[in-house]
């Protein structure tokens, strides 16, 4: 085969339109694997008295991956209405406080309250249960596997 003609991982398209069975769909399965997990988590989390949602942020907050509204409407991949609107929900509930940022009067920084520290604390072990249901089976390997394919798909997305 020439040069001209080999294929590279950059240039193959292994997606075809001609054979795309919606079933099927890489894309499709993604979004029906994240629903499932995501009912899981919300039927676990009501018993704490919140939403997949706030669990959620609640979990980024505390890793660090946002402290204002765009930061987590970024991580979210949602409009900054809904996460104020989810905020405003969990300011009242007494989990997170929002206060004013001293450098920038525009940005309400993000700070999670002991009430929402004591529920941190317990997702781990709900969203692990929830995990080790689903992918039962899989070994060490394949899971770390799955893992690099994903970032892979994520970081495929930059640029």
């Amino acid at each position: 085969m020439s040069e001209q003609t080999q294929s590279t991982p950059d240039d193959t398209h292994p997606f075809d339109p001609a054979e795309y069975s919606m079933g099927e769909s890489v894309g499709y399965l993604m979004a029906r694997a994240k629903n499932v997990l995501s009912h899981e988590v919300e039927q676990e989390v009501t018993g704490l008295d919140i939403t997949h949602a706030q669990a959620t942020c609640l979990m980024m907050l505390a890793a660090g991956r946002g402290s204002t509204v765009t930061d987590l409407g970024r991580e979210l991949n949602t409009d900054m209405g809904s996460v104020t609107r989810l905020l405003s929900r969990m300011e009242k509930r007494g989990l997170i406080e929002r206060q004013r940022s001293d450098a920038d009067r525009r940005v309400v920084d993000l700070s999670i309250t002991p009430a929402g520290r004591i529920l941190v604390d317990e997702l781990p072990r709900i969203y692990c249960r929830v995990l080790n249901r689903h992918f039962r089976g899989f070994s060490e390997t394949e899971l770390q596997t799955f893992r690099s394919m994903l970032h892979r798909i994520i970081s495929n997305n930059s640029g």
